[in-house]
């Protein structure tokens, strides 16, 4: 027997609770029916143009997605490129859309900690805290033991991660005692990773001052990119959707990271 989108829904909420995503975070059911039984469940990163043409020729009846298809309050759902468009596809071949985002950043097993296992991470502490809607305090960075070089983090990182990696540190043979992780965009966490300890901090979208700030008092920064800091999570949702539905349609990778690109010119 089928499960529902709503007991689906229940079921992620007992692992990762929709109440612990950041108050900002748009997380949980977007579009759909809940009391809609779903054959096919899809796993993406995020919902492109490409993402949602899958998902149909797939014939999914739920898309759980990690970021959220929609963060804001849209005015109209109307055919056409972008959010509208791709909300309105979605909504007119029944397929509902339910958003695991911060609240798969900090729960157990989630994308914080399926960073920091891939990074080889050990006796992590959580740091990076943000209030949730009701309130309560959660965090959505961990900071543990290495116990290697800066060349041996770095190469870790190009292996498990990807390629595309900025460095502020030039001594390969330095020895890390603590580096901090956070998936996505980390950077406004800068001064978090710094008092949490951190001889290196592995994020994305660090900008300029923020590195110069971590720089300064010694710190590694390692920006490997928004995406691909968050690929080990998504592994994990894929896998624990699995758990839930059994096989699961895996769109990981085929949505297009904005910045995925090298310029041959």
């Amino acid at each position: 027997m089928s499960l529902t989108v709503a007991e689906i829904l229940k079921l992620i909420d007992q692992r990762a609770p929709f109440a612990s995503a950041a108050e900002w975070d748009a997380v949980g059911l977007q579009i759909g029916d809940p009391y809609r039984p779903v054959s096919k469940v899809a796993v993406v990163h995020e919902i492109t143009e490409r993402v949602v043409k899958e998902v149909i020729a797939a014939e999914a009846d739920l898309v759980v997605t990690y970021h959220p298809l929609v963060f804001e309050p849209l005015r109209s759902v109307i055919a056409g490129p972008g959010q509208k468009g791709r909300a309105f596809a979605l909504l007119e071949a029944r397929i509902a859309v339910v958003a695991v985002h911060t609240n798969w950043d900090t729960a157990p097993g989630g994308t914080s900690d399926s960073l920091a296992a891939a990074l080889d991470i050990r006796s992590t502490d959580p740091f990076a805290s943000a209030t949730t809607g009701s309130g309560e305090t959660q965090w959505f960075g961990r900071c543990g033991r290495f116990g290697g070089t800066v060349g041996d983090l770095v190469d870790l990182v190009r292996q498990r991660l990807g390629n595309r990696v900025r460095v502020s540190e030039p001594q390969e043979d330095r020895v890390l005692g603590r580096v901090a992780v956070l998936p996505g965009a980390g950077g406004s966490y800068s001064q978090e990773a710094l008092l949490a300890g951190a001889d290196a901090y592995v994020t994305g979208d660090v900008a300029h001052h923020q590195a110069r700030l971590l720089a300064d008092n010694g710190v590694v920064v390692v920006d490997a990119g928004h995406t691909p800091t968050e690929r080990p999570g998504i592994k994990a949702l894929g896998s624990f959707m699995a758990e839930i539905s059994g096989e699961v349609i895996d769109l990981v990778g085929v949505d297009d990271d904005p910045w995925e690109w090298e310029w041959k010119g």
